[in-house]
């Protein structure tokens, strides 16, 4: 089974694809398997799919630039770096029970308020709360 090179761009084929077995009733490891990609991929563009309502016969004579537009997916249009995150309203909300910075950063990927991965988000929250002197 050949991989794909962890970063590059995933074919809107094999979207489709995981779309159309995740649909026939296929668990993500046995779609992570006939893709040839990780389950963690699986897993990523599915919830995306979910997200948006989309649906197998919705998708599958949508153009490729037109699905990666919806599941959030291909350039980014700014930098991870440039983005502005409002820490103090996150340091806030995680004092609430239940409130994970997992939670907040799915919320905040979601509402499309920045597009950092989730270990990106962390360390700068962490740097953000070190520079703070907060605990």
């Amino acid at each position: 089974m050949v991989r794909q090179s962890q970063g590059a761009n995933m074919p809107m084929e094999k979207v489709r694809e995981m779309i159309r077995l995740h649909e026939l009733g296929r668990n993500q490891t046995e779609i992570a398997r006939s893709c040839g990609v990780a389950r963690s991929t699986v897993q990523d563009y599915l919830r995306r799919s979910d997200a948006n309502g989309l649906r197998y016969a919705d998708i599958e004579q949508m153009s490729d630039g037109d699905l990666q537009t919806l599941l959030g997916k291909g350039k980014r249009a700014r930098s991870v770096a440039s983005e502005t995150i409002a820490f103090e309203g996150i340091h806030q909300e995680l004092a609430a029970k239940g409130v994970t910075l997992a939670l907040l950063w799915q919320e905040g990927i979601e509402r499309g308020e920045w597009s950092c991965s989730y270990g990106g988000f962390c360390r700068r929250y962490n740097k953000w709360k070190a520079t703070h002197k907060l605990r």
